[in-house]
């Protein structure tokens, strides 16, 4: 188990420029069908309405998921859950905490790919190489690139159609309204 603090050993792990005994094996973040079993097994957020906006509100990122979780269980009113975490998502100290949790700003190597791949593909689709090119060049290094995209792409900043790739649309709002 490692976390953005040991990004050498993401290094090894992602790149493979060494011979190690281990495999990467990257967490996940909940899409809706996950998302769905998450809830079901809770008995909570039951119509589907309530997980299309749960959905949307944490976008499956667990930080957000937890946050959910402990309303509902403080609370019970799965509607004012929602309400809360929509609230939740407009404060600025809530926001940069979740920025935060999700590793994007854990080094400034992977904040400044993070907003190069905004800057140049804010919320389109693009090919993998794309990115890798737009990190490549303001890393001015194009084994940085990859690095940075394998650390990023672990990290689940990108959601994936059709074979090419978009930053997830709830933190590339969060990483844009905490900057």
């Amino acid at each position: 188990m490692t976390d953005t603090r040991q990004l050498d050993l993401w290094r090894t792990l992602l790149m493979g420029e060494e011979q190690v005994f281990a495999a990467p094996v990257v967490l996940r973040r909940h899409d809706q069908r996950s998302l769905r079993n998450w809830a079901q097994q809770r008995e909570a957020f039951n119509t589907e309405e309530r997980l299309e906006r749960l959905h949307a509100l944490t976008g499956g990122w667990p930080w957000l998921v937890d946050r959910a979780h402990r309303l509902h269980g403080e609370l019970g009113d799965p509607d004012e859950v929602l309400r809360r975490l929509a609230g939740m998502l407009t404060d600025r100290s809530t926001i940069r905490a979740f920025v935060e949790a999700t590793g994007v700003y854990a080094h400034p190597t992977l904040a400044a790919g993070y907003q190069a791949v905004a800057g140049k593909f804010q919320s389109g689709l693009a090919e993998a190489d794309g990115i890798v090119t737009a990190i490549a060049y303001q890393a001015a290094d194009e084994e940085a690139g990859r690095w940075v995209f394998a650390c990023l792409d672990a990290l689940q900043v990108f959601d994936r159609e059709d074979g090419r790739l978009r930053l997830e649309p709830l933190l590339r709002e969060c990483v844009a309204s905490a900057v």
